[in-house]
């Protein structure tokens, strides 16, 4: 079963709903623009006496090289995502000096070309991450990701995971199209930008659970 990410959390009541739901994987989001966005002292507030089975992404878009290590010193999180156009030099900076954090490379896919492109320049990295594209927005927007910019191309889908408007609703259809390591998803399952929804949570897993169900 295709793991799940849940990205944008702003509330620890957020955090220990999806545990109890069987939910590991959380993002935080320290990009100032976005309505997601958690200051270092809030995130220390959310992270207090965590399970430490949680893994605890960070999600980045295009940060000051100073500012990010200032976070990744402040704060024990198990890895970064990088989700802007981050230089390389960056990203090995990052991987270099602390090994031990698993990278994620957001890519938001506009075209096959650039798709392409940056599963090359990026390869690197202990997991791709693939969302819409927005010109003004970056992720989170809710929009559907085109799959068919995904179909046919050479995707190492056992270390990449698939977000983009992925709802409980279509899931299905997501997860029927593609393999993926696992879904990321933020506005898919909110109430309002950063509050989640707990029973829109329970119908995502409940229907991905129906996938492997009803595959013969």
């Amino acid at each position: 079963m295709a793991r799940v990410k849940i990205c944008g959390i702003t509330r620890r009541k957020d955090i220990d709903d999806v545990f109890a739901l069987g939910i590991d994987i959380i993002g935080l989001n320290f990009y100032d623009k976005s309505p997601r966005y958690v200051a270092i002292d809030k995130a220390k507030e959310l992270l207090v006496n965590l399970p430490n089975s949680i893994t605890v992404i960070g999600v980045f878009v295009n940060p000051d090289e100073r500012y990010l290590f200032q976070t990744l010193s402040a704060l024990n999180l198990d890895g970064i995502q990088f989700h802007g156009v981050e230089p390389c030099s960056l990203v090995g900076k990052v991987k270099k000096e602390m090994p031990d954090k698993i990278i994620i490379k957001g890519i938001r896919v506009k075209d096959k070309e650039g798709l392409k492109d940056n599963l090359d320049i990026y390869s690197d990295v202990d997991f791709y991450l693939l969302d819409s594209y927005d010109k003004f927005i970056e992720g989170g927007t809710g929009r559907n990701i085109e799959f068919s910019l995904l179909k046919g191309e050479d995707i190492p889908w056992q270390k990449t995971f698939l977000a983009g408007g992925i709802t409980p609703e279509n899931v299905k259809d997501a997860l029927g199209a593609f393999c993926p390591y696992g879904i990321d998803i933020a506005s898919g399952v909110e109430s309002s930008p950063g509050i989640k929804d707990k029973d829109r949570i329970k119908t995502l897993l409940q229907n991905i659970r129906d996938i492997k169900n009803e595959t013969p």
